[in-house]
């Protein structure tokens, strides 16, 4: 008899355990998402930047590499490069951006000596010629973005340890500035007045572009990692706690709308039109529908059983391109 009430207490209590379960997502959605081609690669895809005709791939211990777009061919790869004629040896590239309206391209190598920046012409994709390099606060670089500079030549952005830095160049490196903070600082992204960065334990923080005053700090459940604005919105990158959607009307009083867990970590987020991308290591990627963005609906998965493990997701013209161990992955989204 006693058996008998166990049993009926056990059932009972698993009733109430997965009642007052989190319901985690995906519970399983891959429909919307077909792998178009797969882009092969030496190394890791530890980093990609997309524009409409070329993909940029670091390849961290084997260089660096360009594909074709239109062709899916591979135009160059590039595990070293000539410096002062001297032959250099790319070491471990972790990060790379391009600014194709000037022929643009910046190559970071983590572990070089020193680590550094590298930019290069590259009017010939077939063999991009080395401009300069940059090793200031270059030694853990987690996020390299560019883009125009209003007084010509481009901009470039990076942070690394506490610091988010910032310096322009055209055919030669003109400088650097950096804004320290107390904390190690990750992922970023920018607008007209203000940089959003995320800040791992301590959350995200807005601070002001022209100065590098932190205007407001806002606590979050995991660890921020990743940050993007969409209209007076930012969406973050939570690690462990998945992802929030916070209301930045005022810069000095974030509004939380929306928070999500994932069955997976989330590390990075990108946003194109009403689609958001999260990329998760083991998670692969995750896509959102986001014409209500304080509402993101789950339309697609795929988990690195299909892509491998993912560092990094990016939208471009309505497709995803995932940069994973095993290459990157072209994912068209129906």
């Amino acid at each position: 008899m006693k058996v008998k009430f166990k049993a009926i207490y056990l059932f009972f209590g698993l009733i109430i355990l997965f009642s007052c379960a989190k319901m985690n997502e995906p519970i399983s959605v891959e429909g919307s998402l077909n792998i178009e081609h797969h882009f092969e690669v030496s190394g890791y895809a530890r980093d990609i930047s997309v524009t409409d005709s070329y993909l940029y791939i670091a390849e961290d211990q084997a260089g660096y590499t360009i594909y074709d777009l239109n062709t899916n061919q591979m135009i160059s790869h590039h595990e070293s490069f000539i410096m002062e004629t001297d032959p250099i040896m790319f070491e471990n590239v972790r990060a790379i951006s391009v600014f194709e309206d000037e022929n643009l391209l910046f190559v970071y190598d983590q572990y070089g000596s020193p680590a550094s920046v590298f930019g290069f012409d590259m009017t010939d994709k077939t063999n991009p010629t080395y401009l300069f390099y940059n090793s200031g606060n270059t030694g853990s670089i987690v996020q390299l973005e560019s883009d125009v500079s209003l007084g010509g030549g481009v901009n470039l952005y990076w942070t690394s340890g506490v610091f988010f830095n910032f310096s322009s160049s055209d055919n030669s490196w003109v400088g650097s500035n950096a804004f320290a903070f107390q904390n190690s600082v990750e992922g970023f992204d920018i607008d007209a007045s203000n940089i959003y960065l995320a800040a791992e334990q301590l959350g995200f923080h807005i601070v002001n572009k022209s100065n590098g005053n932190v205007i407001s700090t806002t606590d979050t459940d995991g660890e921020a990692l990743n940050i993007k604005i969409v209209d007076h919105y930012i969406v973050v990158a939570l690690r462990q706690a998945g992802f929030a959607v916070y209301d930045i009307s005022s810069a000095s009083n974030p509004n939380l709308v929306y928070q999500k867990e994932t069955n997976e970590y989330i590390y990075t987020i990108d946003i194109e039109n009403e689609n958001m991308v999260l990329g998760s290591h083991s998670g692969g990627v995750y896509l959102y529908e986001i014409s209500d963005i304080t509402n993101p609906v789950l339309v697609g998965n795929l988990n690195s059983d299909k892509i491998g493990y993912t560092y990094k997701a990016v939208l471009h013209n309505n497709k995803i391109y995932a940069s994973t161990r095993q290459g990157v992955y072209e994912i068209g989204i129906d």
